[in-house]
């Protein structure tokens, strides 16, 4: 597959990687007939060095009419999905209400942004990738005048938290992540709990400490910081001391979000 929007060799989000996210654009010039201002936060998916706007692209009804497609031993057929308004669905600050949807929405969401992303001469057949036929939609690639609105380079977008996050559970993912944390509270000779291997360990997170990797965090770094004593020493501050951190636990954290469809 080819998309007509260039896309880097090194590029996360090829046509084999549809991501989903929030951003808003605060440094662009370019004025549309949508009501959200452009440092709205709203819906936005990724191509090349891209961020597209979901919103615009849903008011220009280029996601009306999605298909679901089923299939059986003797035919395949496809229905227009009804219960699904994209206008309103990514023009809100979050996700969740496109995550609280079915996911025969997300696949046909996810088709039509390729169809619109790939290059009219060139076309997708089943494979590992994409599970029907894919045939190319230009009505993006020819229309300009859209393409300069709802297109934004990924380096002038700011990125926002993509969920509304009610609550959360944390789980140790690893031996090593488990053992680390032991060190810090029991010492090395009692680090991991003998119950650590035989069932998950999880505990209660606190949903306010979930930030974007790329926004300035600095008040919630410290914030978490300073509730951790270190020997009975409270630890200084991450902003102006972090050289002077008795421990620092680096962790890279992975989150499933748990909605109606799974």
């Amino acid at each position: 597959m080819k998309s007509w929007i260039e896309v880097p060799t090194d590029s996360d989000f090829s046509l084999a990687n549809v991501p989903f996210g929030v951003c808003s654009f605060p440094s662009s010039s370019t004025l549309s007939s949508t009501t959200l201002a452009p440092c709205t936060p709203r819906c936005c998916t990724a191509i090349g060095n891209h961020a597209i706007d979901l919103h615009l692209l849903a008011e220009a009804g280029l996601l009306d009419n999605l298909l679901m497609t089923t299939e059986s031993d003797e035919s395949r057929c496809s229905e227009i999905i009804t219960n699904f308004h994209p206008r309103i669905v990514f023009s809100q600050p979050t996700l969740n209400e496109f995550m609280s949807c079915e996911k025969h929405v997300w696949v046909a969401v996810r088709n039509r942004l390729l169809s619109l992303f790939l290059d009219s001469s060139s076309s997708s057949s089943n494979n590992d990738i994409i599970q029907i036929a894919i045939h190319a939609d230009n009505r993006l690639q020819q229309n300009s005048a859209l393409q300069s609105q709802c297109m934004h380079p990924l380096s002038t977008t700011l990125y926002h938290l993509p969920a509304s996050i009610g609550d959360y559970t944390d789980f140790y993912s690893s031996r090593e992540h488990a053992t680390n944390v032991g060190i810090m509270f029991r010492g090395r000779d009692n680090a991991l709990q003998p119950n650590w291997l035989h069932l998950p360990v999880g505990y209660h997170g606190r949903s306010s400490s979930v930030y974007p990797s790329l926004a300035s965090s600095a008040t919630t770094a410290e914030n978490d910081c300073e509730r951790n004593l270190v020997g009975g020493e409270k630890m200084s501050t991450v902003r102006r001391h972090v050289d002077n951190s008795k421990l620092i636990l680096s962790i890279l954290p992975r989150g499933v979000s748990m909605v109606r469809a799974n």
